[in-house]
């Protein structure tokens, strides 16, 4: 199993933690060949909307000169991408958002019903399972917010399964952790 993590910056010291790297830990345990980007959003050029990803050069972003093309080609090539954001006002963080919104020449232009939703198609056979880990502090509002927009990106994407943990406090990284492998053995591995 090839899987991929992307996280932010500021996973990598959170309450004097590398959250990434206790993550990398659970996802070696379970033979799986990881590897971790972290996202700088700063390194990462806005999408300018223009959509030639999907028309000009389908599957590529025409802006080269940084790592949006290559970061994009990882995750679709992957079996599993794990995302660790810090959860800013229900939303990803700044690192992470700057990729996910570079990433959109991942799935197609056109659309579809799919569940009674519209859809975009998937331009790809299939996409990653995906595991979303939010850390912070947050309200209950903001808590909710980023299950959904965690839920509604997977439903854009449409993997096979997707999974979301919320971390407030840094006491729960033990029960996050085991929770995180409890998946990768019952959902994932299987």
């Amino acid at each position: 199993m090839k899987t991929l993590i992307l996280c932010d910056r500021e996973s990598l010291s959170y309450e004097k933690l590398n959250l990434a790297s206790k993550v990398e830990k659970i996802l070696e345990k379970s033979k799986s060949e990881v590897e971790t980007i972290t996202l700088n959003g700063d390194e990462i050029n806005p999408c300018k909307g223009c959509f030639k990803c999907w028309v000009k050069t389908p599957g590529l972003c025409i802006m080269r000169n940084d790592c949006g093309n290559t970061v994009a080609r990882k995750e679709i090539q992957s079996d599993v991408v794990v995302f660790i954001s810090k959860i800013t006002y229900g939303g990803y963080s700044y690192d992470i958002k700057s990729f996910l919104d570079r990433s959109i020449p991942n799935i197609s232009p056109f659309f579809e019903i799919v569940n009674g939703e519209m859809r975009h198609k998937m331009r790809y056979k299939r996409f990653p399972i995906m595991i979303t880990i939010g850390y912070g502090p947050c309200t209950n509002q903001e808590y909710q917010t980023f299950i959904n927009l965690a839920k509604h990106n997977a439903l854009n994407m449409r993997p096979p399964k997707h999974f979301v943990f919320i971390m407030e406090k840094i006491n729960e990284l033990k029960e996050t952790m085991e929770s995180l492998k409890n998946v990768l053995e019952l959902e994932i591995s299987k």
